[in-house]
């Protein structure tokens, strides 16, 4: 009885959708710089704390942004500027203060398929899988086209253990975006899982003429033929593994190649 794991890719995949680009370093400095000087003039200005912090989020200045935001929003209670300082908590990792926020916008009845997506990407992070599924439907709801929201839930669905969910999803990501060696490994995965495994290696078969070196679907194919009795292909896929990997599944040898 082999007790060995697939490797799938079910971290969480960000979106640049709807992203401001971001500036040039040196522009978002003097933008900084200008603010804080018509901020030493006119310090009850939240326009002024508005931009600034604005400027600071396309900077990093993760904790600069979300000062001013407060500031911003003693002065001047705008949704908005939850919106922004819920975005620069995202990035700066305080994913709970962010659903907060996010949840704040929310309840003003405004809306953005983005904000259900950076929810659902912090309750991920959060290991809050099924609150994480909610919320990516509800990204989904507002935009069928983005693709990464299917790859996530996806990814959600499969760390609940709801691989036909999982399927459906790496599949939908898949009719968007065909060219996704990650996402044709997890499809591979879930598929395995669901002991379809012929056409699990169809889709390791695909993943790898995406992306010949990568060891995780070579052991995962491994193990596929190793589930169909085809020992010497399980053997020599392993070894394919292990060269590309640098032996990091030289333990499976004695178990597969005996």
């Amino acid at each position: 009885m082999m007790f060995l794991s697939l490797i799938s890719s079910c971290s969480f995949f960000y979106s640049n959708k709807n992203h401001t680009k971001k500036l040039n370093n040196a522009i978002n400095r003097e933008i900084i710089s200008n603010f804080s000087k018509a901020l030493s003039k006119k310090p009850d200005n939240f326009l002024f704390y508005l931009e600034r912090g604005i400027a600071k989020h396309n900077y990093r200045d993760y904790v600069g942004a979300i000062e001013d935001f407060d500031n911003s929003l003693r002065l001047n209670p705008n949704s908005n500027v939850i919106f922004y300082r819920a975005n620069s908590k995202y990035a700066h990792g305080d994913y709970i203060g962010a659903i907060k926020d996010y949840e704040k916008f929310i309840s003003k009845k405004i809306f953005k398929d983005q904000v259900f997506y950076n929810i659902a990407n912090s309750q991920f992070i959060l290991l809050n899988y099924g609150e994480a599924i909610l919320n990516y439907t509800k990204s989904i709801e507002y935009d069928q086209n983005e693709e990464n929201a299917y790859l996530n839930r996806g990814n959600a669905k499969f760390k609940t253990n709801d691989y036909m969910g999982s399927l459906k999803d790496y599949e939908k990501y898949l009719d968007i975006n065909k060219k996704s060696y990650v996402v044709l490994n997890n499809l591979g995965v879930s598929k395995f899982k669901l002991k379809n495994y012929r056409s699990a290696l169809k889709d390791f078969k695909k993943s790898l003429k995406l992306n010949p070196n990568n060891y995780n679907t070579f052991y995962n194919k491994s193990l596929t033929h190793y589930e169909l009795k085809e020992f010497k292909k399980a053997c020599i896929n392993l070894k394919k593994s292990n060269k590309l990997g640098k032996e990091i599944f030289k333990a499976e040898y004695s178990k597969i190649c005996f």
